[in-house]
């Protein structure tokens, strides 16, 4: 059986790609995100973990703080075999 990491995605490390596991905010926060591209089984690079935490999806990047980044549970993006 394959154990899975789950982890906010502030914990990630800058150019570090994760795959999105959840997202864990409100219904208006999360239906926003979602708008961003934000959705389960996506891939997500950090550009800058910062506040706010730069993150890209495909060929768009934008600022997510902090705060609702935490509610981002994300996890490796390339499991081994």
């Amino acid at each position: 059986m394959l154990r899975t990491t789950v982890l906010p995605m502030t914990v990630t490390r800058e150019g570090e790609e994760v795959r999105i596991h959840a997202v864990r905010a409100d219904e208006q926060q999360t239906q926003r995100l979602r708008e961003l591209g934000v959705l389960e089984g996506r891939t997500i690079k950090v550009i800058a973990n910062h506040d706010p935490l730069i993150c890209q999806i495909g060929d768009c990047r934008f600022g997510v703080c902090r705060r609702l980044a935490r509610s981002i549970l994300v996890e490796p993006a390339r499991q081994s075999a």
